[in-house]
């Protein structure tokens, strides 16, 4: 079968085939009809959402690969559900076959190797709730709610990527059932190649259904977050503030020390009554005292909500709120320090002019994260091609009615060009990368944009760069009819002279 084969929908035969084959199981073969299947297809971002021909919710790495196999052998159209926080609609199909996950969400802990055994439909609140019972923490996301699948396939930031790098970093090994429903293990000493896709391009290899992460011992965090009227003044005071925290000198340490996020936002929150706010989530791990002197600039300028204070690890990935059952869309951008205080008014500017011309998109957010990335710097793991000394931005448009689609993906595009025009400013030689997208372009040949958050107009080659050849490779290896095609598809490569 040709890799470039449209994939079918399911129909009804399909569906009584798949409930054949794993009839004695306790594996949901959910319809429209069933009890489940609404939850099945529902998505963070109700933008993203997609009707299943047919939802398999699996319990083991054995149903499910069950299901691939049959889907691969009849060319049905595939998706996976970690989390369901792909704003792309990169975990939802119009019709075929949709493996959920969430029906495996067991977290086993290994405190003697300080290793955590995760399924693969486990959300991150998951992990660190689980970690914590142990005084034990891994690299994760930043929204306790995100799906551990998706974000550690595509590299993973999280609050303690200033130390431990990337959550691929910190991969050990894998479980991945591949396209012709084979359960193989992936580490640096089995299916060594399997293992390096798999970080930062795995969504194209396989279903995931377990990760083994390295632990580290973890205490209590400062943590917290600040809400500042957004006035002239505290926007300069603001950026001063955080230019001289995160900064790195020439051949020096950031005052940081790598031990903590933050993230400047616009946004309305709820609490605001309407008005815009510049919001600043911050975490240091370390003792309170030493947070408290690390942030006092920022407490200082005089904040109207102040937050901050100590309190156990799994609370840190809880401070950024997750709005449910809205539109929403993720479209990443670059950005270097210092950041100029002129740029962070333009673009509330920018953004108080969108709140007036689409009344249903105040839940909007743009934001600058923060960190050093030293330590992601120094790392070369896997396929992920973005590491860099940049840091990533996000707009992201949140809003209720499907028409005010366009509109709020477009306004998103837009802001993300005034960040690649602040690029430019800073003396940064932007890339048009390989097939479209804007941003700095890294050593690997990919342009320097997240590609867990921009999910609009780059292309594969964008985000992969130059191991984007090995890719294709490993993808005949693995996927040759291009089973796992959702987001930022690699296009198999026909094998040469009988092997890769």
């Amino acid at each position: 079968m040709a890799p470039t084969a449209e994939k079918r929908k399911v129909g009804e035969a399909d569906v009584q085939k798949l409930r054949q084959l794993l009839e004695g199981t306790d594996a949901s073969v959910l319809t429209p009809s069933d009890a489940g299947y609404s939850a099945s297809i529902e998505r963070w971002s109700r933008a993203a959402e997609k009707p299943s021909g047919v939802s398999i919710v699996p319990t083991s790495a054995e149903q499910v690969a069950v299901a691939i196999k049959y889907a691969s052998e009849q060319n049905l159209d595939v998706a996976v559900k970690g989390g369901g926080h792909s704003t792309a609609g990169a975990s939802s199909t119009n019709g075929g076959l949709l493996i959920d996950l969430g029906r495996m969400r067991k977290v086993n802990v290994d405190t003697d190797k300080q290793l955590f055994h995760v399924q693969g439909g486990c959300l991150w609140g998951d992990v660190d709730e689980a970690g914590w019972k142990h005084g034990l923490a891994t690299v994760g996301g930043t929204v306790a709610d995100t799906g551990v699948g998706g974000l550690t396939l595509g590299g993973g930031y999280g609050m303690l990527s200033g130390q431990r790098g990337l959550v691929i970093d910190n991969v050990v090994g894998a479980t991945v059932v591949i396209a012709n429903g084979d359960i193989e293990k992936a580490s640096k000493k089995e299916n060594a190649d399997l293992f390096w896709a798999l970080l930062g391009a795995g969504q194209n290899y396989g279903v995931t259904t377990e990760f083994v992460l390295q632990a580290y011992p973890q205490s209590d965090v400062y943590m917290g977050s600040m809400v500042f009227l957004p006035t002239l003044e505290n926007v300069t005071k603001l950026v001063k503030a955080v230019n001289e925290l995160y900064h790195i000198p020439e051949g020096g340490v950031s005052k940081s020390r790598g031990r903590g996020m933050g993230l400047l936002g616009l946004a309305k929150p709820p609490e605001a009554g309407g008005k815009s706010v510049i919001l600043f989530f911050a975490s240091h791990d370390g003792p309170e005292d030493e947070g408290k002197a690390l942030f006092k600039p920022f407490s200082d300028i005089g904040p109207i909500v102040n937050t901050m204070a100590a309190g156990p690890y799994p609370q840190v990935n809880k401070m950024v709120p997750s709005m449910i059952g809205m539109r929403s869309s993720m479209k990443g951008a670059a950005f270097v320090l210092p950041i100029r205080e002129q740029f962070v008014s333009d673009m509330l500017e920018k953004y108080e002019s969108f709140s007036v011309q689409c009344d249903d998109a105040a839940a909007s957010l743009v934001a600058w994260e923060l960190y050093d990335p030293t330590k992601v710097v120094a790392s070369e793991e896997g396929s992920f091609a973005n590491r860099g000394f940049h840091l990533n931005s996000l707009i992201m448009p949140t809003w209720t009615k499907a028409e005010n689609d366009q509109q709020c993906r477009q306004w998103a595009r837009d802001m993300s060009l005034m960040f690649q025009h602040e690029l430019e400013t800073h003396g940064e030689a932007t890339s048009d990368g390989i097939e479209g997208g804007a941003s700095i372009r890294g050593h690997k040949g990919a342009v320097m944009l997240y590609g867990n958050y921009d999910q609009y107009d780059e292309k594969s080659k964008d985000i992969f760069g130059t191991n984007y050849h090995r890719l294709q490779q490993l993808k005949a290896k693995y996927d040759p009819t291009n089973v796992f095609n959702k987001l930022f598809p690699i296009t198999p490569e026909a094998a040469s002279n009988g092997h890769l």
